[in-house]
């Protein structure tokens, strides 16, 4: 079944362009991952699709279903969970699960205390007295807890340390196990994407960058290292991002099998991260790629793979 479809979707603020004919599918039981930098339109997606924002343009549908004409009808549907805390924070455990069953029809009291449980939540601390990494947890397990279909999180793990964020990743795979769920994750922490996700959206600049299933990855693209020589003989344009040092380079690459078959010995492959992916594809024509914060420029020739023309975007 068809969970999430996005019809070449616009949205200014003032004239900047925070989405720039965007579309995606999404069918049920997957992982999706939009990453990209601060202010790639990432935020500005998500909350299109809960119709928090209104778009300028182009169709999206939940379930089938347009979603403005379906907001209540979805509402048990989705999950959502962000970086920053919405729930009501002076309240405690049991006030927020009374507040849960009433606004939820499906709400599974069972499902919850499990949660709660597992993340060693304390129920009778009020929630504005909770850390980060509590909150966090508080707000998967109520995602999780009323049946929905689909998932968003919205930077689930941004500030949280290395076990808060693996345990919410082990939750994910858990989850996928159902046949039901389905996740699309919007993070520029691409390193907790690398286990779970099926489907890689590079966005930039309020564009599709760079759409890629996980066979793809494994099958097309790795990261490629040789000396600086064999880019005079990349007639066909097999790298990108190139990366030059005293070494040599590193690049990306979509066609693996031509660069063994062109280069041989000569260029050195490995499997290619998410990070890799967005990194490279998104590095300026001319200049190494950067991974400082991942504070990342587009490349300015031509429109790459998946993109539509538009203006520079902010999230």
């Amino acid at each position: 079944m068809r969970v999430l479809e996005i019809e070449n979707v616009t949205k200014h603020y003032r004239k900047k362009a925070a989405l720039a004919g965007v579309s995606i599918e999404l069918d049920e039981g997957y992982v999706m991952g939009i990453v990209g930098p601060n202010g790639a339109g990432k935020t500005t997606l998500l909350k299109a699709i809960l119709n928090l924002v209104r778009i300028d343009s182009g169709r999206i549908s939940l379930f089938g279903t347009r979603h403005i004409d379906a907001e209540r009808a979805t509402r048990d549907r989705i999950g959502f969970v962000h970086e920053e805390s919405y729930l009501y924070e002076p309240i405690n455990l049991g006030d927020l699960e009374r507040i849960c069953r009433a606004a939820y029809t499906q709400w599974n009291r069972q499902s919850f205390r499990n949660y709660v449980d597992r993340f060693e939540l304390p129920p009778k601390r009020r929630i504005k007295e909770y850390s980060k990494g509590m909150k966090m947890r508080l707000s998967v397990a109520v995602a999780l807890s009323h049946e929905a279909e689909l998932i968003v999180m919205d930077e689930p793990s941004s500030g949280l340390d290395p076990l808060v964020r693996r345990e919410l990743i082990d939750v994910i795979g858990e989850e996928l196990a159902r046949e039901n769920r389905t996740f699309l994750i919007a993070t520029h922490i691409t390193s907790d994407l690398d286990r779970i996700a099926d489907y890689v959206v590079v966005l930039d600049g309020g564009q599709v960058r760079l759409s890629v299933t996980r066979d793809e990855m494994a099958d097309n693209y790795a990261l490629c290292k040789g000396g600086t020589e064999v880019l005079a003989r990349d007639t066909n344009g097999c790298f990108r991002g190139v990366s030059r040092n005293e070494f040599g380079f590193t690049a990306l690459t979509s066609e693996r099998q031509e660069v063994a078959k062109r280069f041989g010995d000569e260029v050195v492959m490995e499997r290619a991260t998410i990070e890799d992916l967005m990194v490279h594809t998104l590095a300026r024509t001319g200049e190494s790629p950067r991974r400082d914060g991942l504070q990342i420029v587009a490349r300015d020739t031509g429109t790459p793979e998946g993109a539509s023309d538009g203006d520079g975007g902010v999230q």
